[in-house]
């Protein structure tokens, strides 16, 4: 569990592996050596600054054990989540106007609801954990040096070592280290970059439109925000990866050096960015498979983030049509054509394939077939691509065209369900009318407002009993004009 206090005495471990971690000016670095060579980059001011960092306990009831506000003295900066080991960065520099920003806990504190680009304390969350502890080196001052150590049940065992810092042209920087002991070969991530507003279903919501890498070839390679280009890839040993282009703010994760050598792989929802190392080959003198790596966590202005991108060339094979079904809020969805590869889609998949049978309008419609007397089939976009959102002050109206034949002992009908974490934490559900037996294209409709929280959407095609159902034409758009009722 988490030590219960910031000044935990330090284990065994930590004193090995904090003695053997002490930060000291690093070595330039690849993307560094590209900011080396970019007009952008030499024209930016540099800015001699003594931060006054400072890490206070966040007030909100509800978060105050397991979240920290980190202050540049009275500017909140960033957040420590200790229950969700992560350190985010709301921005990269103080206020150029001298006033304080003031920023605050959502209501739930979710990947969806950062207010900024985070990278995590520890290994990936979906290995179980047997002892961790967070301690704090120095909590106050010019820097702020912290550390998160761990076992985890299959028997690994290390941690990752932080320290933030200013630099004169880059602004707040973290630098870290990582060291974990394996028992047997085997992949290991060890950290994960992601930025709120990067998987964002909403158009006018959206931040960030590529990931950047270097390829083996020396160039820069990118990936526009899409769910068909979401696999693992090699990248230059060592290398980064970033998001572009925002005028504030662009995060990049920088590996000053790693063994084994890493690689990257891209979440299809998320859009998040896996480092991982791969498996090591040679057990150590302590009968340990290591895997060790230091790297920076920064943000480039605007200026060189755009020049960096302009350098950029596909990293993958770019299609205008892919075959794949998506899903786009606020559009009409008829399934005519597949998601195009090669611009941003801010959409998810769906699971299944066109039908060309019939359709309300052009060719293609979805067909679900029913599972027999009390079950109940469904097709949602919940293939990869991001998550749907709905904002808790505001109405919704999803409808379809629905086309059913010999469907018995159900019927066909839409479902909306407001989710938190994951596909199965359902926090509400609504569906409209059935729809049986045989009825040609008939409208279905379900309106709804989402409950407190901001959840995601699922929304669910869906077809109970015996018999086959057709859908077209789908839309989940904002219902304009109408008043939300108070959130409970």
């Amino acid at each position: 569990m988490i030590a219960a206090s910031l000044r935990s005495p330090l284990s065994p471990l930590a004193v090995l592996v904090l003695a053997a971690a002490t930060f000291c000016p690093a070595h330039a670095g690849p993307l560094q050596n590209i900011l080396g060579q970019s007009k952008a980059y030499a024209a930016l001011p540099a800015k001699a600054y003594q931060p006054d960092f400072s890490i206070r306990p966040v007030d909100e009831p509800d978060y105050a054990k397991t979240h920290r506000w980190i202050l540049d003295g009275q500017q909140k900066i960033g957040l420590l989540s200790l229950g969700g080991h992560e350190l985010e960065l709301f921005r990269f520099a103080p206020p150029p106007d001298g006033k304080v920003v003031e920023y605050r806990m959502p209501a739930v504190h979710h990947w969806a609801t950062l207010q900024g680009p985070r990278i995590t304390l520890n290994a990936p969350l979906w290995l179980p954990v047997a002892t961790s502890q967070f301690v704090l080196v120095r909590e106050k001052g010019p820097a702020l040096e912290f550390r998160y150590e761990e076992t985890l049940e299959s028997g690994i065992r290390g941690g990752n070592h932080f320290l933030l810092r200013w630099d004169e042209r880059l602004g707040y920087m973290v630098e870290g280290k990582s060291d974990y002991a394996l028992p047997q070969p085997q992949e290991f991530e060890f950290n994960n970059m992601l930025a709120g507003g990067l998987s964002e279903s909403r158009d006018d919501h959206k931040r960030w439109q590529k990931t950047l890498w270097p390829g083996p070839d020396g160039r820069i390679l990118f990936q526009y925000h899409n769910p068909t280009h979401c696999y693992p890839r090699g990248m230059a040993r060592p290398g980064f990866v970033g998001f572009v282009t925002e005028e504030n703010i662009n995060p990049f994760f920088e590996i000053l050096e790693a063994a084994p050598e890493p690689t990257l792989a891209t979440c299809s929802q998320w859009y998040d960015q896996h480092i991982i190392a791969k498996p090591p080959q040679e057990k150590e003198a302590d009968g340990f498979y290591h895997v060790r790596a230091s790297f920076r966590f920064l943000s480039v202005p605007g200026s060189v983030a755009r020049e960096l991108d302009e350098k950029a060339v596909p990293g993958m094979e770019m299609r205008a049509d892919t075959g794949a079904l998506g899903f786009l809020q606020g559009k009409v969805n008829d399934f005519e054509s597949g998601i195009p590869s090669d611009r941003v889609y801010n959409g998810c998949m769906w699971h299944v394939a066109a039908c060309t049978e019939c359709a309300h309008s052009g060719k293609n419609s979805l067909k679900i077939a029913g599972g027999g007397a009390g079950k109940v089939n469904s097709a949602f976009p919940g293939y990869g691509g991001t998550a749907v959102y709905g904002e808790t002050a505001k109405r919704y109206r999803c409808s379809a065209w629905v086309k059913t034949a010999g469907l018995q002992d159900g019927g066909a009908f839409i479902q909306v369900d407001d989710v938190f974490w994951n596909w199965n934490d359902v926090r509400a559900s609504r569906k409209s009318e059935k729809l049986t037996g045989n009825h040609d294209w008939t409208r279905l409709e379900v309106e709804f407002q989402p409950c407190p929280g901001d959840p995601f959407l699922v929304i669910r095609l869906c077809a109970e009993g015996t018999g086959d159902a057709w859908f077209d034409d789908l839309e989940l758009v904002e219902v304009a004009g109408a008043a939300a009722a108070a959130a409970p």
